[in-house]
């Protein structure tokens, strides 16, 4: 029911004192985010003293968008008059001093009966999707993350029990739509007029629907769009995607931005990209700093090496020997790789039971915990029509 927010051992104990000893403790907002995701049935959140007023504000900010129910309790090591207010206007429920211990028990009990009496008139909250999203990441352009996002889309749309989306991040140059030579009628640009009231409905508008349980949210068409798209708006797209679909992978840029970072924050998953190249894994480790100076959690890094047969001197041990962490997942080179993107479709569709294809498939069966059957090899006899990269109908005989 309560959960505290607590960065030092010594504040958390405290609390929990307070607040009974088997109260759950987090350690960082990102741990918080998480643990809130996975509990839904959480009714308040205290957040200690030891936390930044500025984290607290947007904590509160984040949850009375995403969570009207839950309440949020701040503590101060001073009550004044300029937090009182700053508290309030981004949604806190009370402040209370932490050298007063009956305050805080008294402002909990308060605060659990308001989110109680509210969770009771918002039951259908607790139906919504909450789906995984995967994050699709490597800090050097060229390693194959679109290769990736597209194949491991198919191959979770593979079960048809389950709804998977394909978001093409990379707002400046990505090539979700030309990888898979979909027509863009509608980008994720359509979302900026609709940023005050941007709901799950008006998120649905956005997606291309490529198969049955597969659909496909596309960068934008013209640069100039990417200034209007705020962290705040892709965040709002993405949470309203995991509210709407079982599986959303996410093809980033490569490059640490303020809309990726938001990204990184409602992952569950980050594959984190390299080739066996010194550039590659030059950045590979950059990256992995990144994250653990960002307190980004362990458990959500799994590395990908991608072209893992190529020959190039650098072997899988010396890989995990230079970033001190166990490879996840390997892909291995194939020709046919190029030849399947330039026919406007995935590895998985043209040959299932290709390598590559095999590989993809056993990353996606890692995502979901189960056995993933393949789709059916493309019929050659049934050509299929699709618009090409320079806008001519073309014949694909898959």
């Amino acid at each position: 029911m309560t959960v505290i927010l607590g960065e030092t051992a010594g504040g958390a104990e405290r609390y929990r004192l307070t607040l009974g000893a088997k109260t759950p403790v987090v350690k960082s907002p990102r741990e918080l985010l998480d643990y809130i995701d996975e509990n839904p049935d959480e009714l308040l959140v205290v957040v200690g003293a030891e936390t930044t007023l500025k984290a607290a504000l947007e904590i509160a900010k984040h949850f009375r968008a995403v969570r009207p129910a839950l309440g949020v309790i701040l503590v101060r090591q001073r009550l004044e008059v300029s937090t009182l207010s700053k508290a309030m206007q981004a949604g806190v429920r009370e402040v209370v001093s932490a050298d007063d211990a009956a305050e805080l028990l008294a402002a909990s009990k308060r605060s659990l009966e308001v989110s109680e009496a509210l969770a009771d008139k918002q039951v259908d909250a607790t139906v919504i999707r909450r789906g995984k999203l995967i994050l699709v990441f490597s800090a050097k352009g060229g390693c194959g993350k679109t290769t990736l996002s597209t194949n491991l889309a198919h191959v979770l749309a593979s079960d048809p029990d389950k709804s998977v989306c394909l978001a093409d991040f990379d707002l400046q140059f990505g090539d979700v739509a030309v990888a898979m030579q979909l027509e863009p009628t509608k980008t994720i640009s359509d979302a900026i007029r609709m940023e005050q009231s941007l709901d799950l409905q008006g998120i649905q508008s956005l997606v291309t629907h490529v198969k049955p349980n597969l659909d496909v949210l596309m960068a934008p068409l013209d640069p100039a769009d990417v200034e209007f798209i705020t962290p705040d708006l892709a965040q709002k797209i993405l949470r309203g995607l995991k509210d709407s679909y079982d599986y959303v992978v996410v093809d980033a840029p490569p490059a640490f931005t303020e809309v990726i970072l938001r990204a990184f924050d409602l992952a569950d998953r980050f594959l984190l990209l390299t080739t066996l190249d010194t550039p590659s894994l030059k950045n590979l480790k950059v990256t992995l700093g990144t994250l653990a100076a960002l307190g980004m959690p362990r458990n959500k890094w799994h590395i990908v090496v991608n072209r893992a047969t190529a020959k190039s001197g650098i072997s899988l041990s010396d890989v995990q020997t230079a970033i001190g962490m166990e490879i996840s997942a390997t892909i291995p080179d194939s020709e046919f790789v190029p030849i399947a993107i330039n026919q406007g479709h995935t590895v998985v569709e043209l040959q299932p039971g290709h390598a590559v294809a095999k590989a993809f498939k056993r990353i996606g069966e890692d995502i979901t915990g189960g056995r993933l059957m393949m789709p059916p090899k493309k019929s050659k006899s049934k050509p299929e029509t699709k618009r090409g990269f320079f806008g001519r109908s073309k014949k694909s005989a898959g």
